[in-house]
């Protein structure tokens, strides 16, 4: 009788081998689901902030082509402007200005639409700037503005967007006398 040995190289796993392999991924797991999750909040708040920055910019560069106001302003609807300086993470619109009110009417042409933000993130411009007019020269004349852009999960990953009267943006970590980025009031 012949006996038929199966090669080392085609045995399956040992009960043990494959507790100890599942133990070592649930390990690696457990530290990395939590690695990922701020990851991708931390993502999240920085395309959003891109995006804005983005409009921004290209709002000033349609105010200077066009010889003509442009308007950048929070829209719940994508068509209109809202005055909720809360309401910027349910959209924004940009549009050319013909009569310098900071609100869209009709006949007055629509250049840009963004979309809510994602991931629960509410972004927050200064309360007394409830939108923002890039006037022919460029310049978005009024008081400085700050946008705030907020996790709702964890503070340490909110930005902020310090826009000057020159019409000038940058970026920072922090409002702009130092303090942390919130989106309280």
């Amino acid at each position: 009788m012949e006996v038929f040995t199966v090669p080392a190289r085609l045995r399956g796993l040992t009960l043990v081998e494959l507790i100890a392999t599942l133990a070592v991924a649930l390990i690696l797991l457990g530290v990395g689901i939590p690695g990922w999750a701020s990851l991708t909040q931390s993502n999240a708040i920085t395309a959003a902030r891109n995006q804005m920055q983005s409009t921004l910019m290209h709002a000033r560069l349609r105010a200077v082509q066009l010889n003509r106001h442009v308007t950048v302003c929070p829209s719940t609807d994508q068509s209109t402007c809202t005055s909720d300086h809360t309401a910027w993470s349910k959209g924004y619109i940009t549009f050319i200005d013909a009569d310098a009110n900071r609100r869209r009417g009709k006949g007055e042409t629509l250049i840009r639409v963004s979309q809510a933000a994602r991931s629960g993130i509410q972004i927050h411009s200064s309360s007394g700037r409830k939108s923002i007019r890039f006037g022919s020269d460029g310049n978005a004349w009024g008081s400085n503005l700050t946008l705030r852009f907020c996790s709702p999960h964890n503070a340490r990953y909110n930005r902020t967007i310090l826009l000057y009267g020159t019409g000038r943006s940058r970026l920072a970590r922090t409002m702009s006398n130092g303090s942390a980025a919130t989106c309280e009031g």
